[in-house]
């Protein structure tokens, strides 16, 4: 007569516990933006819920906001807890407040100028006493007196091993640009003992439009003191510094500190995030996950006073950890909803079970239909007209009675391009490149966007050969629109047998070109230029095996490598886009794959980076099987591209052809 009673207990118990996993669920997934038009945001966890302060457009209040999840904090009510003076101190530029608990009191940190004199900005606290930040009375404490008192902003503060320290920006006369400084305080509104410069801005990316080292954040684990801050003015170009220092150091001691050589968290084209920086650290409700907030805008271009532009939004994401216990902060994800757990973006708001977006690609994704030849694919938005452009090498694979290699010349560079996200291509016709006139040879283009014009980087072989002893060189063309294109010069690089460029935009500025040296044993030197029009060669990159077709792309908070190496594609990783290691392993597409056309192993190959995932577009001989002796004939000579998604787990690359490849390529934002 009892059971039930059990039976009712048991399901009780059961939907509660799915309540409450649910409840975790929720809490991992958020929008973002998490809030539009909120800079300098600061997100802290407290008693289960999260409180939010940051800069308003107007620069004139101080607002708080709380919710039990951050995607809440969207649709949280705000309160305006203190406004501007009309005159005097804390008159004018009311930036980046931080909300602290320190003691039993609530205290907020912010910047201010006058009225009279905006950029006299100094740092002021309010105090509260009040368990609720939102009740009680905010009373000002003053401002926090500095050594140079000649312009400070953006404070934080940390305890570590029962000492409070205050890390803000600091401007020392002496040094040109903005600093960020460290010292104990004795109470929470004032400082004792030294200040120490910790960092200042010293490299190139820190130097762009302005020299600026500011909005310093902590985040202690692993053993570590880390210290994020933000670099350079505040458009496009505003990106993540890090700081770090052993947690047993001398905090005080300005060699304790050492500084990342590279930004940690810039600006992304693919996912349309510009301007990443001045952030804050919180967590997951369970403290489980760290989770890094931060603004950004989603265009580039801003015209005018980057200050006087408002779309500065709030966003949010995790924080993962490399093996050697430092952050790795990935790239800004896009707008969208973001699932913590699996770190993956759906374009569009939150909605019951929504999983990540994508369309299967087809298999193959794309054949040429004139000479069934198409290899080394490179993919790239066309701003004009808001489609995918893919380009190829056109081999004439169905053309009979062509003598040795004669079948790999005479043609010029294919174009495909898709209107479903990448998902599907349709052939679009040739690049029309002058160059060299009637008979010459096109061979894997690189194409980037840079300066409002598209560049390419063609290996161009002068004529249509039987054999490979023939000169190749690396030609630089220029296009406002994809199709049609301007020789701008030929490069003089290691030898007179190059072939395949890559090229990215370094950190630092400047660009940094791959390309396989025949001449050195098919071995990958690369180039330097300030311009995309000089270049000088800097040697061998990478010669342990020979390969071609270099890849270089970053993602997950590394640079990666990827060449052809005719058992599939080699991988390298490098944190300085100079030494590189060798993933180990079997290579990419090395074995081959089950799907239409896809049966042998993958070559040359492009990656693109949207939304956090990466794709490979590579290229197959589906007919040269192993088991066939004869790789000749039109049969063996005919090629098909392919796509499938990268997956990156512990430092190791890898993907597998035979699942279905959802893409999803997103479009690029068209104010660029």
């Amino acid at each position: 007569m009892f059971y039930p009673v059990i039976r009712v207990v048991v399901c009780v118990a059961a939907l509660m516990f799915c309540a409450r996993a649910q409840a975790e669920t929720d809490a991992l997934r958020w929008n973002n933006p998490l809030v539009e038009q909120r800079a300098d945001p600061h997100v802290t966890l407290v008693d289960g819920q999260y409180l939010m302060i940051a800069t308003v457009p107007e620069y004139d209040r101080i607002e708080l906001r709380k919710a039990a999840t951050l995607d809440g904090l969207g649709k949280a009510e705000e309160k305006t807890i203190w406004k501007k003076h009309a005159s005097g101190p804390m008159s004018a530029h009311i930036w980046a407040p931080e909300l602290h608990r320190i003691g039993g009191k609530w205290y907020i940190y912010f910047a201010a100028g006058r009225a009279e004199k905006i950029w006299d900005i100094r740092i002021y606290v309010l105090e509260n006493a009040s368990a609720d930040p939102f009740a009680g009375e905010w009373v000002e404490k003053g401002q926090i007196k500095t050594q140079f008192e000649t312009f400070s902003l953006d404070a934080t503060t940390f305890e570590h091993r029962g000492t409070r320290y205050l890390v803000w920006t600091d401007r020392d006369p002496k040094i040109k640009g903005t600093n960020i400084y460290l010292a104990k305080m004795d109470t929470p509104w004032s400082l004792t003992g030294p200040q120490v410069l910790i960092s200042k801005p010293e490299l190139p990316w820190e130097q762009i439009r302005h020299w600026v080292n500011e909005g310093p954040a902590v985040l202690m684990r692993n053993g570590k003191i880390f210290v994020t801050y933000s670099a350079s003015g505040t458009g496009a170009e505003y990106c993540l510094g890090l700081l770090t220092a052993e947690e047993g150091a001398d905090l005080l001691d300005a060699k304790s500190w050492k500084k990342a050589q590279s930004p940690v968290f810039v600006a992304n084209d693919a996912t349309s995030q510009f301007g990443p920086g001045h952030n804050s650290f919180t967590t997951s409700v369970d403290g489980k996950t760290d989770i890094l907030v931060y603004h950004a805008r989603n265009y580039r271009e801003i015209g005018g006073d980057p200050l006087k532009n408002p779309d500065r939004h709030t966003r949010a994401q995790v924080v993962r950890w490399k093996a050697d216990g430092s952050p790795d902060f990935g790239v800004p994800v896009p707008d969208g909803a973001y699932d913590a757990a699996t770190e993956k973006t759906v374009v569009g708001k939150l909605t019951a079970n929504a999983k990540p977006r994508g369309k299967v690609a087809a298999k193959p994704v794309f054949r040429d239909r004139v000479h069934d030849g198409a290899a080394d694919p490179v993919v790239i938005w066309n701003r004009a007209e808001k489609k995918w452009f893919m380009f190829y090498t056109n081999r004439r694979a169905n053309v009979s009675a062509l003598d040795g290699v004669t079948w790999v010349h005479g043609t010029k560079i294919g174009i495909a391009e898709s209107v479903d996200d990448g998902a599907t291509w349709t052939y679009r016709g040739t690049a029309n490149i002058p160059h060299g006139g009637e008979g010459m040879t096109h061979w894997a283009p690189e194409v980037i966007e840079a300066g409002g014009k598209y560049h390419m980087y063609l290996t161009f072989v002068p004529g249509i050969f039987t054999d490979w002893k023939h000169p190749r060189d690396i030609v630089h063309l220029t296009s406002k629109n994809l199709v049609d294109w301007e020789y701008r010069s030929t490069l003089k690089l290691a030898s007179d047998r190059v072939i395949d460029a890559c090229v990215i935009a370094l950190p630092e500025g400047g660009w940094r070109m791959w390309y396989n040296n025949e001449r050195d044993g098919k071995s990958i030197y690369y180039a330097d230029s300030a311009d995309l029009e000089n270049w000088t060669d800097k040697g061998k990159a990478v010669g342990d095996q020979a390969g071609e077709g270099p890849k270089v792309f970053r993602w997950r908070g590394a640079y990666w490598m990827i060449t052809d190496v005719w058992r599939g594609l080699g991988v390298y990783r490098s944190d300085d886009l100079v030494n590189w290691a060798r993933q180990g392993g079997d290579n990419l597409l090395q074995h081959p794959g089950k799907g239409e056309d896809d049966g042998v192993k993958g070559g040359h190959a492009d990656v693109v980076i949207s939304a956090d995932r990466a794709y490979l577009f590579y290229f197959t001989h589906p007919d040269r099987k192993p088991e066939r002796s004869n790789t000749d004939g039109i049969g063996p000579r005919r090629s098909s591209l392919q796509v499938v998604e990268l997956f990156e787990k512990d430092g190791v690359l890898s993907c597998d052809r035979d699942l279905p490849t959802y893409v999803e390529l997103l479009s690029i934002n068209p104010n660029k």
